[in-house]
């Protein structure tokens, strides 16, 4: 193991005898269009609008691209731009970039690439601890801070850090075997160091950290103490990171910062309204009353089963559309293109629709209002579309209390709603004197008769109950052997499934 800082071994101990000479320490620069003192972020922002350009994809001379991609990854990075500004190209390792994903490298949100091991200077950071943190939906609900007792290992400051007298600081130690007349080298880790290459004394401390639960808090968010881990010489201590975990509920089921909870009501209910309480996740006491004359309907929508990343796609034949490429790939699979703009590497890129022709695709980016507006006739190209997003929505309307869910994670003071799913219990009959009384309040039929019953051809067919498993069961065709008769052996129980009464 290297260590950064003044300690022997790491990075800059050989450094104090390059020669000086003439070095280019601009030309990275010149090529993503900045200054030398231009910020991370300017030089972030002036790679993203070169990479686009340029990319193959779009028409780009690979080449170039290739320079851009070089740039990015020595400027992008705090220690290799450090080394380029000291001693040129020849001075940063690594060597180039690796542009095999425009797609990450454009929408990369972690900042400067290949820094996620250290932090400035070049020092190392040690290991991260990440501890999972069980929480009830009341306490995300309500927010609360929980006090939780760490130990971890920090250098005694009392005690000098010295170097390795075993290893000379090297971290590292060379034996030599003899095997016959060969002499055979290994080099294994420093045993007295640990391959630290210098040795400290430890201790362990107790820390209370005081864990602040964000009200509305999502499943596995983290809630980070930065350099709180076990301290090691030459090193920044890593991170001790807590990430939240939601319990299940016993009556509510949550959904972002909405809430959901199955009641049962009646058919009288459904029919004439309602009343019933609920108690909420911080103790109230919530009265719920349907609206006077609204009726109670089934919902089909599960938002616990239907796929979010599921997306309904039109398709238009010798369709074409004049918006941007926003991105290009050598394949018409329909079902691998659909799933790259769902699930894939174009998810939340706002892909509006994508078009085949000629064995490759390009993707488009705009609502579908846009794509449809830009779209015209081209033989031999089919766009597929995204669907109309409102198209199904009045199936999934549902009953809900407004403003009852969570506390939204952005925002405190707004909340999401608490969603009911309601279920009719229907009755198991209705005495026949109650039924002239019932067709009287209800709307009427919506079926008729127009057969007479005792004409040819008409038969009346009375309706049971049954276990549509145990009839597939039942009537499904027998296996036979292959000397078998095939006469007689439709159905192994004859002709006793008659569903309908002669009359």
């Amino acid at each position: 193991m290297q260590f950064g800082g003044g300690f022997p071994g790491g990075f800059g101990g050989g450094g104090g005898g390059r020669s000086r000479k003439d070095v280019d320490t601009t030309g990275l620069y010149k090529t993503l269009g900045v200054k030398k003192s231009a910020s991370g972020s300017e030089i972030k922002k002036a790679y993203r609008k070169l990479a686009v350009k340029h990319h193959p994809d779009k028409g780009g001379d690979p080449d170039t691209f290739k320079e851009i991609s070089k740039a990015y990854d020595t400027l992008g990075d705090e220690e290799k731009r450090t080394q380029y500004d000291q001693f040129g190209e020849e001075g940063v390792g690594g060597g180039g970039g690796d542009p095999t994903d425009i797609f990450d490298m454009m929408f990369n949100q972690g900042g400067g690439r290949g820094g996620g091991g250290r932090r400035g200077g070049g020092r190392k950071k040690g290991k991260d601890e990440v501890q999972p943190l069980n929480m009830t939906l009341e306490d995300l609900y309500n927010g609360k801070v929980r006090k939780l007792s760490v130990t971890r290992q920090v250098i005694d400051k009392s005690v000098e850090v010295k170097q390795c007298a075993e290893c000379d600081g090297q971290g590292v130690v060379i034996q030599m075997i003899r095997m016959g007349p060969m002499i055979q080298q290994t080099q294994s880790a420093c045993g007295s160091c640990g391959g630290k290459g210098v040795t400290c004394k430890k201790k362990r401390v107790k820390e209370v950290l005081e864990v602040p639960i964000q009200k509305g808090a999502p499943d596995g968010h983290r809630v980070t103490f930065a350099e709180k881990s076990d301290e090691h010489p030459g090193q920044t201590p890593g991170d001790v990171v807590f990430v939240l975990k939601e319990q299940a509920h016993a009556t509510f089921k949550r959904k972002g910062a909405d809430l959901y909870i199955e009641k049962s009501i009646s058919l009288v209910e459904a029919l004439c309204g309602f009343e019933m309480e609920i108690t909420q996740l911080d103790g109230r006491t919530l009265i719920v009353r349907s609206p006077a004359g609204d009726v109670i309907k089934p919902v089909l929508y599960d938002p616990f089963t239907s796929e979010e990343g599921d997306q309904e796609w039109e398709v238009f034949e010798n369709t074409e559309c004049s918006l941007e490429d926003m991105a290009r790939a050598e394949t018409t699979d329909v079902d691998a293109l659909k799933q790259a703009c769902s699930k894939g590497q174009l998810r939340g890129k706002g892909i509006g629709c994508f078009i085949t022709r000629n064995g490759t695709t390009t993707f488009k980016q705009g609502t579908r209002a846009e794509c449809l507006a830009a779209s015209s006739t081209k033989s031999g190209a089919t766009m597929y579309i995204l669907g109309d997003p409102d198209a199904a929505k009045a199936d999934r309307m549902m009953k809900c209390i407004e403003g009852e869910g969570l506390p939204t994670f952005r925002d405190q003071t707004e909340f999401g709603n608490m969603f009911i799913i309601l279920n009719v219990e229907f009755p198991e009959s209705i005495p026949t004197e109650s039924i002239p009384t019932l067709k009287g309040l209800l709307p009427p039929s919506l079926n008729t008769v127009t057969a007479e019953e005792g004409s040819e051809n008409v038969d009346v067919c009375n309706l049971v109950t049954k276990d549509p498993v145990a009839s597939f069961e039942f009537n499904k065709p027998e296996q036979r052997g292959g000397d078998d008769d095939d006469e007689g052996h439709g159905h192994g129980h004859g002709g006793q499934n008659a569903q309908c009464a002669q009359q």
